[in-house]
């Protein structure tokens, strides 16, 4: 049973993506700062969670964990998913996603906390973009991990807590995110790490993301010396403790 503190939030966010404008406003500064989105670790990024999808999809019975309005939905569809049900908390995102994607796949309006739609095991592959920092990540992962059968994958894409740049980044831009968000923190990834059976992530944009904030002052392409140097850089970092300090983590774990 969901708790009072919980239920607001859940309302909160539900009425952030009903009414608001945060999606928008999400999009404007990936616009602006399109080197961070387009240099080469952020594609590297990318190419790993592509491969993941490309091994997972096929055969499989997937579910769109925080699906919105279900674009994503024809790529899942393209790379042989059995099935696609896509849950998310907007009732607007849904029937968008219906209206649009309804031919190869079912969304449904539903609590990302409290899967009751779906039975214990009956999932292969769970995928989600930038959704579990908006929720109970403790209580979002279990009910993952539940609905996932035995072998099965969650793959999800999320910001991390501690990269300083996008802490700075996000005092400033307080109209691209709800109230309730949070990135992921060291401790919930490990967390997640020790309930799960195994697990293989990829992080990224610890030097790349301040270096990508100013290299459109002096290149038009995010494919530039500073960016690759970045990159090289980021690359290293990555194996160490300052992973957790980048700015996005790609997370996947087996169940």
């Amino acid at each position: 049973m969901q708790n009072v503190e919980l239920a607001a939030r859940i309302q909160r966010e539900k009425r952030a993506f009903n009414e608001g404008t945060v999606w928008q406003e999400s999009h404007k500064i990936h616009r602006r700062f399109h080197h961070v989105f387009e240099c080469a670790n952020t594609l590297a990024a990318e190419s790993f969670f592509e491969a993941k999808l490309a091994q997972c999809c096929p055969g499989s019975h997937l579910l769109e964990y925080g699906c919105l309005d279900g674009a994503l939905a024809s790529k899942y569809h393209s790379l042989g998913a059995r099935s696609i049900v896509g849950i998310d908390i907007s009732e607007v995102g849904v029937e968008t996603a219906n209206r649009n994607h309804g031919r190869i796949g079912e969304f449904l309006v539903c609590d990302a906390h409290d899967l009751r739609c779906i039975p214990d095991g009956g999932i292969d592959f769970v995928v989600g973009r930038a959704i579990l920092h908006h929720l109970d990540f403790e209580r979002a992962i279990r009910e993952v991990k539940r609905v996932l059968r035995a072998g099965g994958t969650a793959l999800f894409v999320e910001p991390l807590y501690d990269n300083p740049a996008s802490k700075v980044f996000r005092a400033l831009t307080p109209q691209a995110r709800t109230r309730d968000e949070r990135p992921l923190s060291r401790r919930q990834i490990e967390w997640a790490n020790r309930l799960f059976t195994g697990h293989d992530h990829h992080f990224c944009n610890l030097v790349s993301t301040p270096i990508g904030m100013l290299t459109p002052l002096l290149f038009s392409s995010a494919q530039n010396p500073l960016l690759n140097m970045a990159n090289r850089l980021d690359r290293a970092l990555e194996q160490s403790r300052f992973r957790y300090w980048m700015r996005m983590a790609y997370l996947s774990w087996t169940k």
